[in-house]
């Protein structure tokens, strides 16, 4: 008799935890297929009017509409963009509700000689790129000191310049074209720390750095205002929305190339089914023709690379940095 309860209240004990198992499973897969319910947040780890937080204001509007909530943008700066990169990926719940825009900088962190970052690409889930955005070397309009690349570089030999720089060394790409200069022709250009790309454009405008090492898209709208003079753009060709402006390659010979890429990623543990819908998302939104010539109107080169091409792509310029600051 004490047998035939026990084991009936085992019975009764496997079925409740069974029928348990199956709403905890069956809750899950429904929060996951009801996923967005409320808003989403994209850190953009640079300040406002970068090319980076423009980029991530461009498909706001079209992605609030494809996956109905809310899309909000929260520009985190600070230490090149490793303040934002670190409170998505340490501090934010593995939800999908916060995401965070990435460029070719994170893959330095590793190298920086002053604050050596542990956290690399292993620690997040790429979504896709939005922007390969070329770089160029940009002056003022007015500027008389040199109106060309070359007559740059033979004042930068003799004259100590300024350019901005997020951040110093490897870890930042207009510090590494500043490291080049200095290294191929003799130049004394010297670093300024910004926050954000629009911080040195601002720069530049008011007189208080030299010369703009940035990207098409960062200049784009002075160059077209007659603010800007841009010398050459470190590409293998001729940027569509510069036609006129010469390769460094077509000045004098030097191969240098250097570019941004900016795109999205979620922090590691978020639901595959979550990753896969965002995702989709944010494609669909590219191939829109409006938004494909808002981004054009502005000099950003919409770019959809994803999976591990996206990978690849954050990582090619990295052996270059790495010969540049003579770093095994």
């Amino acid at each position: 008799m004490k047998f035939s309860m026990m084991r009936t209240l085992l019975s009764i004990g496997v079925a409740a935890s069974m029928t348990f198992g199956f709403a905890a499973c069956g809750s899950a897969a429904s929060s996951v297929e009801k996923f967005p319910e409320e808003s989403i947040t994209i850190v953009v780890p640079f300040s406002a009017g970068s090319g980076t937080d423009v980029g991530a204001r461009n498909i706001q509007k079209l992605l609030t509409k494809e996956l109905g909530v809310n899309i909000l943008i929260e520009n985190v700066t600070g230490s090149g963009g490793w303040i934002g990169w670190t409170d998505v990926i340490k501090n934010s719940a593995p939800d999908g509700y916060t995401m965070g825009m990435i460029n070719h900088n994170f893959v330095t962190g590793a190298y920086d000689d002053v604050t050596p970052r542990t956290i690399t690409l292993d620690d997040v889930q790429l979504l896709c790129n939005q922007v390969i955005d070329y770089n160029v070397l940009a002056i003022r309009s007015n500027e008389t000191r040199f109106t060309d690349l070359e007559s740059f570089i033979e004042y930068a030999k003799n004259n100590d310049v300024l350019v901005t720089a997020q951040t110093s060394g490897i870890t930042d790409g207009d510090a590494s074209t500043a490291q080049w200069f200095n290294k191929t022709y003799g130049t004394k250009i010297i670093t300024v720390p910004v926050d954000g790309a629009s911080d040195g454009r601002s720069m530049l405008l008011a007189g208080d750095i030299d010369v703009y090492f940035a990207s098409v898209g960062d200049v784009y709208i002075q160059r077209q205002s007659g603010e800007l003079k841009t010398l050459c753009v470190f590409a293998p060709e001729r940027s569509k929305f510069l036609p006129e402006v010469p390769t460094l390659k077509e000045i004098n010979g030097g191969d240098y190339i250097a570019f941004a890429c900016r795109g999205f990623f979620y922090p590691k543990g978020v639901d595959k089914a979550i990753v896969d819908k965002v995702l989709a998302a944010m494609l669909k939104c590219m191939e829109d023709p409006d938004y494909i010539k808002g981004m054009e109107s502005m000099g950003l080169q919409v770019d959809t690379t994803s999976g591990d091409a996206y990978a690849d792509l954050l990582n090619s310029q990295l052996e270059t940095r790495k010969e540049i600051w003579g770093i095994k």
